[in-house]
């Protein structure tokens, strides 16, 4: 088990979207005793983004731009509606760094 120094280094993002009330994974890892950060990673386009921060706190909840995400790699359909966790999962990278 880590201490609490070590977990400055490490942190967990939650990829979510319009479920601000049934964010399960944060419960569980509270609840299994994880002490470190906790994200919860949503997009600009989610309707329910305040209630996230309400229920989260504005300093755990990261907000990305969907379609500039969007723009930056090909998801080898022809739907406009971006009702995939791609969005999320690849902003990742530039939130994490």
């Amino acid at each position: 088990m880590m201490d609490k120094a070590d977990n400055r280094n490490y942190c967990v993002f939650i990829l979510s979207h319009g479920r601000p009330d049934g964010v399960n994974t944060y419960r569980t890892l509270k609840k299994a005793g994880y002490t470190g950060q906790i994200y919860i990673v949503i997009d600009n386009e989610d309707r329910t983004a305040e209630k996230y921060i309400e229920n989260f706190g504005s300093e755990n909840v990261v907000l990305f731009d969907k379609m500039a995400v969007s723009k930056t790699f090909d998801t080898a359909d022809n739907f406009n509606d971006r009702r995939a966790v791609v969005y999320a999962r690849n902003a990742c990278f530039d939130i994490a760094r």
